[in-house]
């Protein structure tokens, strides 16, 4: 069985329709439970057989339900696949007195899906070992103005996950990260538009997460973002500051729409796909 989180939208619909058709087992969680219960009449549809978890990963208690849920039902997974995710675009004058921000963001991007691995590690291991995939961003190593929070908690879990991976390897939990480009998903589109000059498919974004999880490289990353994690190490008040900018003029060149409006508070997953929100409407 294979668990995958942000299961009902983006990258992680697109992937469960791909394993599908393999006849894979999965177990499917996001938020809502209506979504995950379409998501899986298509993936029996398609050939797999699915159970849905709806579940909020900030909760820490509804967390620690879930992967007693599937280890009861299921027994340890063969494989995890975290997609879920949360992003926000603000700048630092209106993130000032919004320290929520950072708590949701972390809960979501990093938090939560750490407390949900811990739990099923060790079962793993006992039962043979198994395979850890985490969707993060390219942008988790390339602090971006604008980005703060997102980046934070992402390169959070990114930081986590490579300090444990010799010993989850040894004891035979093997772990990819994949760091995502920008994706045309609902995430996307307040920022860049519904259809994103440059961005991948979802479809072709599951395709990579699909070809880590087949292979297991310990990173799957496009060249430019590990260049520029170079850089931002090398000189990172020069690098943020070409980041900003860079990211600006990518968003000018990338934004289009096909919708008179974006739609906002929409979607989760990795990368581009988390759940947006504009929070200066409020």
């Amino acid at each position: 069985m294979i668990l995958v989180t942000g299961a009902s939208g983006g990258v992680g619909t697109a992937l469960c329709l791909e394993l599908a058709a393999r006849g894979e087992d999965l177990a499917l969680t996001a938020r809502h439970r209506g979504r995950l219960e379409a998501l899986a009449e298509r993936v029996r549809a398609a050939g797999g057989t699915a159970t849905v978890h709806p579940c909020d990963l900030r909760d820490q208690e509804a967390v620690a339900e879930l992967a007693a849920e599937v280890l009861a039902l299921h027994g340890a997974p063969s494989a995890v696949v975290s997609l879920a995710g949360h992003s926000l675009r603000r700048s630092l004058a209106d993130t000032i007195g919004r320290p929520h921000d950072l708590v949701r963001l972390t809960g979501t991007n990093m938090l939560g899906p750490a407390a949900l691995l811990l739990a099923l590690l060790a079962p793993m291991s006992r039962a043979g070992g198994g395979r850890l995939l985490v969707a993060t961003s390219a942008s988790a190593r390339i602090p971006t103005p604008g980005w703060a929070a997102y980046g934070a908690s992402k390169a959070g879990l990114d930081a986590w996950l490579r300090a444990i991976r010799p010993e989850a390897e040894q004891a035979g939990v093997r772990i990819t990260v994949v760091e995502l480009p920008l994706v045309a998903t609902a995430m996307a589109a307040p920022t860049y538009g519904d259809r994103p000059r440059g961005a991948l498919t979802p479809e072709q974004a599951a395709a990579r997460v699909l070809r880590g999880l087949d292979r297991a490289p310990a990173l799957v990353s496009p060249p430019w973002a590990r260049l520029a994690a170079v850089l931002s190490q090398a000189a990172p008040a020069l690098a943020a500051r070409g980041a900003g900018a860079g990211a600006e003029v990518a968003r000018r060149l990338a934004a289009r729409t096909s919708a008179p409006c974006a739609r906002e508070g929409q979607g989760r997953g990795p990368g581009g796909q988390g759940r947006v929100e504009q929070e200066r409407r409020r």
